[in-house]
């Protein structure tokens, strides 16, 4: 992304190098994704959840069409940083998703992956729309493990 709002495609192989480098990045994401979501689920206005739903949809019609959802993927956990109300959690995911970038390399995208993404973004959006901090903050972290199983046992 650049730092900014707009995801930059990168390809990079699945070597031991590359692997290591996203366990570090899924850690990093384990510590600040949850407390981003609880914040968000806080801060929240009207108008920050229904573009996250939106965002949301806009993934889920692209993984129906089985076209590539990256995109928006990276869009939504974007957009639940802003919604946190604190800048620099927004600029950190900004910087963390161009490094994330490499995870999204066509080695390991995958049908099952877009579905787990999806299914996590689903019950994050759900607490999100309850106002739920707790739930939020579960429901986030339950969706980067399920990812990061997936994407650590299948590399």
């Amino acid at each position: 992304m650049n730092g900014s709002d707009t995801p930059r495609a990168r390809k990079a192989p699945t070597n031991a190098a590359t692997l290591e480098r996203l366990r570090q990045i899924l850690a990093l994401r384990h510590l600040l994704e949850p407390e981003i979501a609880a914040l968000a689920a806080s801060n929240a206005t009207d108008q920050d959840i229904r573009r996250i739903r939106t965002i949301y949809d806009r993934q889920a019609e692209s993984a129906q069409r089985g076209e590539d959802a990256a995109e928006d993927d990276a869009h939504f956990h974007l957009a639940l940083a802003r919604a946190s109300k604190n800048e620099v959690f927004r600029e950190v995911v900004a910087v963390l998703y161009d490094m994330l970038a490499e995870t999204r390399a066509e080695g390991l995208r995958s049908p099952e992956r877009d579905r787990l993404s999806l299914a996590g973004h689903e019950a994050v959006v759900a607490a999100l729309e309850k106002r739920d901090p707790q739930a939020c903050r579960q429901a986030m972290d339950s969706h980067l493990k399920s990812l990061e199983t997936r994407l650590l046992s299948h590399s």
